[in-house]
């Protein structure tokens, strides 16, 4: 993401069950992500794909994504084609407590 993430901004974790899904399948979104991000943030509502985990045994992935509500959430997995089944607001923390930093350096 090219711009930074604004103050207010919070974290939402999508979980995607997404059957047959392999590293090559999510390799290959990404790029779609990141483009529809893009799209959107450049409207005037910053959204960011921060990180995403693959469970292949599971089938599932679980992206972090940093936006300033939920419908944009919804609108860019929408836009990327992407299989939502479940959006919540989250806090990512490190190993040491702190924030996880998003796009731009910010934390929340």
């Amino acid at each position: 993401m090219d711009r930074p993430i604004e103050p207010g901004i919070s974290t939402f974790l999508v979980e995607r069950y997404w059957p047959g899904v392999d590293l090559v399948a999510l390799r290959t979104a990404l790029p779609g992500l990141e483009a529809a991000a893009a799209a959107i943030s450049a409207s005037g509502r910053p959204v960011g794909h921060v990180s995403s985990i693959l469970m292949p045994d599971d089938e599932v992935v679980f992206s972090l994504i940093a936006a300033d509500d939920l419908l944009v959430v919804r609108e860019l997995n929408e836009r990327a084609s992407l299989p939502a089944d479940r959006i919540a607001k989250a806090i990512a923390l490190l190993g040491d407590g702190t924030p996880v930093a998003l796009p731009g350096g910010r934390t929340r």
